[in-house]
């Protein structure tokens, strides 16, 4: 009997902690038994210091239900890194910068560096470092860790405003 119980704890916990690891686009199209369609509309690509990321956003439809996500993505030697951004976790990121850039235009500090970021549910960060200057990034976290570095917070801003009005129009039709 005694064995069983154990049994039952392992099997829930480690169940539990696989649902916990998916991200929201995972689960979202984890649905067995229905009939799944994904479809990436590409954006302009965002450039970083030395490298691009690319920029889809996705309409992912399971059975009756439709769900967006702004998909960023970074090749390496290793295979590509990509961030699923939810489009609820999307409206917080957009308020997140704006919010972080007045955060950098305003912050005096004394500390030798300072990093200030947002983190959403599925390990997605954006945020600034500063040291003698403010650099800012963004880490692709869920598919592998990746860090990409901007001279600015502009082609942040514009990409997330683009992928809000791409969602938009697909919804409008």
């Amino acid at each position: 009997m005694k064995s069983w119980l154990i049994f039952l704890l392992v099997v829930s916990f480690t169940l539990g902690q696989e649902e916990k690891s998916l991200s929201k686009m995972d689960r979202f199209v984890s649905n067995s038994g229905q009939i799944i369609m994904l479809e990436n509309y590409n954006l302009a690509d965002l450039p970083g210091y030395s490298e691009k990321v690319k920029v889809v956003v996705r309409r992912a439809t399971v059975g009756k239900d439709e769900s967006y996500y702004l998909l960023l993505s970074k090749e390496d030697k290793y295979g590509n890194k990509t961030a699923a951004i939810a489009e609820e976790d999307l409206v917080e990121v957009g308020l997140a910068l704006k919010s972080l850039i007045q955060q950098s235009q305003l912050q005096e500090t004394s500390a030798d560096y300072l990093e200030n970021k947002f983190t959403t549910e599925d390990g997605f960060q954006i945020g600034y470092a500063k040291g003698k200057s403010i650099t800012w990034f963004i880490t692709l976290e869920k598919y592998g860790k990746s860090t990409i570095l901007f001279d600015g917070f502009d082609e942040l801003t514009m990409t997330l405003e683009l992928a809000m009005e791409k969602i938009k129009e697909l919804k409008n039709g």
